[in-house]
C-alpha cells in the first residue's frame, strides 16, 4: 500500500532521480588485475575458489589459514589453474592478533582484503557448551577485527598511492540476515559482522575503501557435511528450503560484488529477497537497487511474515508430535 501510494505521488522516473542523488557511497569499480588480494580461509572451499578466480583475473593472491600443508596444496592448485607463480601463503590463527599482524606485514600492502574465515557448529543455545560458543565468536567476529585492524593502515596508504579504490570484503551468511532455530550462537557471530561493516564503511569511505558484506546460503564446502551431522533435527526441517550452492558459484558472485563495490552481496534468489527485506539503514550505491528496496519493502515484509508463520508452525507441530510420542 505504501509503495503504491509512493508511486502515485512520485512517478518512477522522479523516484529514480531522487534515489540517484541519495545513494551513497558513490558507485565504483574495483579492479583486480595487478593488485594484491589477501584472502583468509584460503586453503579450501569458498576462499580457495575466490583466490583461484582472482589469480585468473591477474591479481597477486595471498591466502591465510591455519594448516601450512593444506596452504601449500592450495598454492599448487592456484598456480596450476591460473598460471601465476606469485601466490603467497601464510599460516596463522585469526584468533591470534599478533600472528595476523605478522602475516600481513610479510604479505605487504593489500588492495582487496577478503575476510572469508569462519566456523559453524549448530546447536540449541541451552545445549551448547560456552567454550564452543566463544570459539565461534572468537573466529567469526574477533578474527575479522584482527584482520581489518592490522591491514587498514597500509590499505589507506595504498589507495592514496595508487589512486585506485580498495575493498574490505566480509563473509557473513544468510544466517547473518535472519536467525533460525539451532543457529543462536552462529547467527549472533554473523549478525555482528553487519554492524561492523556498516560502521566501518563510514570510517573508510574518505580513504576510497569500499566495504562488501557477502551473504552465502548453505555451501558445499569441506565442513558442510560435518555441520549437517550436528544440526538439530528441527533445524534441518526448517532450513531445508534454502538451496545449497557450489563454492565456485559463491566465489564468482562474491568477486562480482566486490568488483562492483556493492555493500550487500547476495548469492542467490533467496539472498536477494533477504537483502531487500533487511535493507534497513544499510549503504546503497545503486539507484536501481535502492528503487527495488523502496518499492519492495512492504511486499518483502509480508513475505517475511509468511516465512515466520511457517517456521513457528513447524516448531509447534514438531514439539506437539514429540510430546505425544513421549
Amino acid at each position: 500500500m505504501a509503495a503504491a501510494l509512493l508511486l502515485l505521488l512520485v512517478p518512477p522516473a522522479g523516484l529514480l532521480a531522487a534515489l540517484a542523488f541519495l545513494a551513497r557511497p558513490r558507485a565504483a569499480q574495483i579492479p583486480l588485475k595487478g593488485r594484491h588480494v589477501f584472502i583468509t580461509g584460503g586453503s579450501s572451499g569458498i576462499g580457495l575458489a575466490m583466490a583461484t578466480a582472482a589469480a585468473r583475473e591477474g591479481a597477486r593472491v595471498s591466502i591465510l589459514a591455519r594448516n601450512l600443508a593444506r596452504l601449500e596444496d592450495a598454492r599448487a592448485a592456484i598456480q596450476r589453474d591460473s598460471g601465476r607463480d606469485d601466490v603467497g601463503v601464510h599460516a596463522a590463527d585469526v584468533r591470534d592478533a599478533d600472528a595476523v599482524a605478522r602475516a600481513l606485514r610479510e604479505a605487504g600492502p593489500v588492495d582487496v582484503l577478503v575476510c572469508n574465515h569462519g566456523v559453524f557448529v549448530p546447536q540449541e543455545l541451552e545445549r551448547q557448551d560456552m567454550d564452543e560458543i566463544k570459539w565461534m565468536v572468537d573466529i567469526n567476529l574477533m578474527g575479522t577485527f584482527h584482520l581489518i585492524k592490522a591491514a587498514l593502515p597500509a590499505m589507506k596508504a595504498r589507495t592514496r598511492e595508487t589512486r585506485l579504490p580498495g575493498s574490505i570484503a566480509i563473509m557473513s551468511s544468510q544466517a547473518g540476515q535472519v536467525g533460525i532455530y539451532g543457529y543462536t550462537a552462529y547467527s549472533a557471530s554473523k549478525f555482528a559482522l553487519r554492524g561492523l561493516g556498516e560502521a566501518l564503511q563510514h570510517e573508510v569511505v574518505a580513504d576510497n575503501i569500499h566495504v562488501s558484506l557477502i551473504f552465502p546460503p548453505d555451501t558445499e564446502t569441506p565442513g558442510f557435511e560435518e555441520e549437517h551431522k550436528r544440526r538439530p533435527e528441527l533445524t534441518n526441517i526448517m532450513a531445508g528450503s534454502s538451496g545449497g550452492m557450489k563454492a565456485d558459484d559463491v566465489a564468482n558472485k562474491a568477486l562480482d560484488g566486490i568488483k562492483s563495490a556493492k555493500f550487500i552481496v547476495p548469492c542467490n534468489f533467496e539472498g536477494t529477497m533477504l537483502a531487500v527485506a533487511t535493507a534497513g539503514l544499510s549503504p546503497q550505491s545503486s539507484p536501481l537497487m535502492a528503487f527495488i528496496e523502496v518499492i519492495g519493502a512492504g511486499l518483502m515484509r509480508f513475505v517475511a511474515l509468511c516465512f515466520q508463520w511457517n517456521w513457528f508452525s513447524t516448531i509447534e507441530s514438531y514439539y506437539a508430535k514429540n510430546k505425544k510420542s513421549q
